[in-house]
């Protein structure tokens, strides 16, 4: 799963010694997001060898469930947005170095509610980064969150399913297909319309096409597949995420009704800006 993904890749950075001071987490689940930025909190602030059973001998774990560590602030919204009330208050706490932890750590939730006050604030944590100082931003939308925020903090993508999806073979075949055929293909766009224009009859069935695409992309992503087409291959793990939020769009598209030949256009449009 995407969140496993984002939980271990942020504790490598830490055992690395090359943590940001920041991340943006896109997610679709964002309670289940906040739990496990809490896990992560605990492992990073642990003075032992972390165990998902907190020592006797440190209570940190058990302050973190019960909301009552000093070095650990949660923003939510007050209202409609995220005020500049809210951030004070926590620049204020967090002037003076941490005592009982490693960091200062600050989560917002639903970061796409700041205003330009609330975030103007924000800036001189991410302009002017204390390394004792660590933030999360949480997002259902990232496009959403502004720019100034967005553009200082690292970037995942922290997708959670609720059930395994067998991909049927054939549907797999036809996708790997289409994508190997596209994939730095000059005539892309006259490969729609000499094999992919009328391929599928039914609506149904261009979703199942998109959907299988989303799922084999996504556990390519995540390590689960042996078969990864050079597309895969060779994307950065940005595009990667941008590859997955466009099929997402195109299955979003056709449960809309919009028109399939135009969208695969628009689609493979898209896709040159990932690997070009």
């Amino acid at each position: 799963m995407f969140a496993v993904r984002m939980k271990n890749e942020i504790l490598k950075k830490y055992h690395e010694g090359r943590l940001a001071h920041a991340f943006l987490l896109e997610t679709n689940d964002m309670e289940r997001c906040y739990k496990d930025i809490l896990d992560i909190v605990k492992e990073i602030n642990c003075p032992h060898t972390f165990a998902p059973k907190c020592k006797e001998e440190c209570n940190i774990c058990n302050l973190i469930d019960n909301n009552n560590l000093p070095s650990l602030i949660t923003i939510n919204p007050d209202g409609q947005f995220i005020k500049r009330d809210q951030v004070n208050t926590l620049m204020n706490k967090f002037s003076t170095i941490p005592v009982f932890t490693k960091y200062n750590v600050y989560i917002v939730n639903e970061a796409h509610r700041l205003n330009n006050e609330s975030a103007n604030a924000l800036l001189k944590f991410l302009e002017e980064p204390e390394d004792n100082i660590l933030g999360f931003y949480i997002t259902n939308n990232k496009e959403n969150v502004i720019s100034t925020i967005r553009s200082r903090c690292q970037l995942f993508y922290n997708r959670y399913d609720d059930n395994e999806v067998t991909i049927n073979n054939e549907i797999l075949m036809d996708v790997k297909l289409y994508l190997n055929s596209i994939y730095k293909n000059r005539e892309d766009l006259l490969y729609n319309k000499t094999h992919m224009s009328g391929f599928y009859k039914e609506r149904t069935e261009w979703e199942t096409f998109f959907t299988t695409m989303l799922y084999y992309i996504k556990d390519c992503y995540v390590g689960r597949r042996t078969d990864k087409i050079k597309l895969v291959e060779e994307m950065s793990d940005e595009n990667v995420v941008k590859f997955i939020l466009l099929v997402e769009k195109a299955i979003k598209y056709i449960k809309n009704n919009g028109n399939i030949d135009l969208f695969l256009d628009r689609f493979v449009i898209e896709m040159r800006e990932y690997y070009e």
